[in-house]
């Protein structure tokens, strides 16, 4: 066998080597990551499908629209869940480029040739080829992978935590946009009872029952009933157009929403809604986190174990007419550079981490622990309406318009009974909106839905 294969085969040996030396399995603690897996990775899957084929379909909306159209929509349409469901195919790719080998590098030069004396013209030239791979001695390319791989993770808890941000406010917008509807309804009946009371009060001057005076403060009540509704027709148009805005859209395609304001049966009590606090993604990511601080530490401490060179080539002189085989290898000495300051910086990290995952969770009772109380003085309120308010109120107006017609009551009571009873109806719906909102945000905070939360 000639000595040029033999070069060319130590050559490839080489090289190998390296890239074996390279592949080296480090052994990885398993991860403790919290994560739930809920649908934020098919949706991002879905938001990117769409993205990459423009000619996808768009969930249609009808003249009425329900929640669970507008929570599709939201999911699949939303500019800002879109942008993060994009970091995280930004960061899975970084993670593919950390997982690769170093190059190999090629070197090719000739020497002692166009000088003078004996190196003049080509006859005394030497032609060098040169094949050179680093070595990851401290196994830089299975921490680097790690290290990517639990960034990656945390790009997927910055996508649930926007998604839950999400939800939570499309959850509320919906609230708020069904309040204002019910809102605008009530007004329309409100309406038509002062018209009503107006007819009535009109035949009754007709008849000479009762004075003038009376059918001018009727007339005065219609038109502010006609304004009222006006105020409520446009409030409603704007929370419209607010729930609209979270699929991006400025145009409001729908005329009306579906559903009711709805009462839980029960509400459990904060000892067991507190003990999901470690659902919520803004304390479970620092799980994660602070296993990439691990991991970016143990990276920064492998990067002070110097990566040799090795390589290995072939060599020609033209004057001899003979040919040889080169093998060298490289050390870097690490005398001054010890990558000492990136480990310290990485060790501080780590430290600042952990101190910070405990903030995130006193912050997060904090704020489950005001909630859980709007939400309880919400239920209250609205049970106290439902129960004796509204039927008293009821009651009273109906008695005020029999006393009225039967003259035993004049104008001013029966228009005192009506408006308890309409502004007691308005505040049971404000109480519910605002028991519904609570319940989202209570939701939110522990990650879980509260009627899947068993008190036994």
């Amino acid at each position: 066998m000639s000595k040029y294969i033999k070069t060319m085969l130590l050559i490839g040996t080489l090289v190998l080597a390296a890239g074996c030396a390279s592949e080296r399995t480090v052994l990885q603690a398993p991860s403790e990551s919290t994560l739930i897996e809920h649908e934020s990775e098919d949706y991002s899957s879905q938001i990117l499908n769409r993205n990459l084929n423009s000619s996808a379909n768009s969930i249609a909306i009808g003249d009425t629209l329900s929640y669970r159209t507008a929570l599709a929509k939201t999911l699949l349409e939303n500019p800002g869940l879109q942008s993060y469901a994009w970091q995280v195919r930004v960061k899975e790719a970084e993670r593919i480029q950390a997982a690769l080998l170093p190059n190999p590098e090629l070197e090719a030069e000739m020497e002692n040739f166009g000088g003078t004396g004996p190196f003049e013209g080509y006859d005394s030239r030497e032609t060098t080829i040169r094949l050179s791979q680093k070595v990851l001695l401290g196994a830089d390319r299975m921490k680097r992978k790690r290290l990517a791989g639990l960034t990656t993770e945390l790009a997927e808890w910055d996508y649930e935590t926007q998604r839950l941000n999400t939800l939570t406010g499309l959850t509320q917008a919906y609230t708020s946009a069904l309040e204002a509807q019910l809102q605008w309804e009530q007004q329309k009946e409100l309406l038509d009872v002062a018209r009503q009371f107006y007819e009535s009060v009109s035949a009754q001057v007709e008849a000479g029952k009762v004075s003038k005076l009376e059918q001018t403060k009727a007339q005065v009540e219609l038109s502010r009933a006609r304004i009222d509704l006006e105020n409520r027709r446009n409030a409603m148009q704007s929370a419209f157009t607010t729930l609209a805005s979270f699929w991006g859209s400025d145009q409001v395609s729908f005329m009306a929403l579906s559903g009711e304001l709805e009462m839980p049966d029960s509400i459990p009590d904060y000892q067991y809604v507190a003990e999901f606090i470690e659902r919520n993604p803004d304390v479970a990511r620092w799980t994660t986190e602070i296993q990439q601080r691990e991991a970016s530490l143990s990276y920064e401490r492998s990067k002070a174990i110097p990566d040799i060179k090795i390589s290995g080539g072939y060599r020609w002189m033209e004057d001899l007419g003979a040919e040889a085989a080169l093998v060298g290898v490289s050390i870097p000495l690490p005398f001054f550079d010890r990558n000492q300051g990136n480990v310290k910086a990485a060790r501080y990290e780590l430290n600042r981490a952990e101190t910070v995952r405990e903030s995130a969770r006193i912050e997060v009772q904090k704020a489950l622990q005001n909630s859980y109380n709007k939400l309880q003085a919400a239920l209250y309120e609205a049970e106290q309406l439902q129960a004796e308010v509204l039927p008293g109120a009821q009651t009273a107006y109906e008695a005020a318009q029999i006393g009225y017609r039967q003259g035993k009551f004049d104008f001013l009571e029966v228009l005192d009974a009506q408006r308890t009873l309409f502004t007691s109806r308005t505040r049971y719906v404000q109480a519910l909106a605002e028991l519904n909102r609570a319940i989202a945000h209570v939701e939110r905070l522990i990650g879980t839905p509260l009627n899947e939360i068993s008190t036994n």
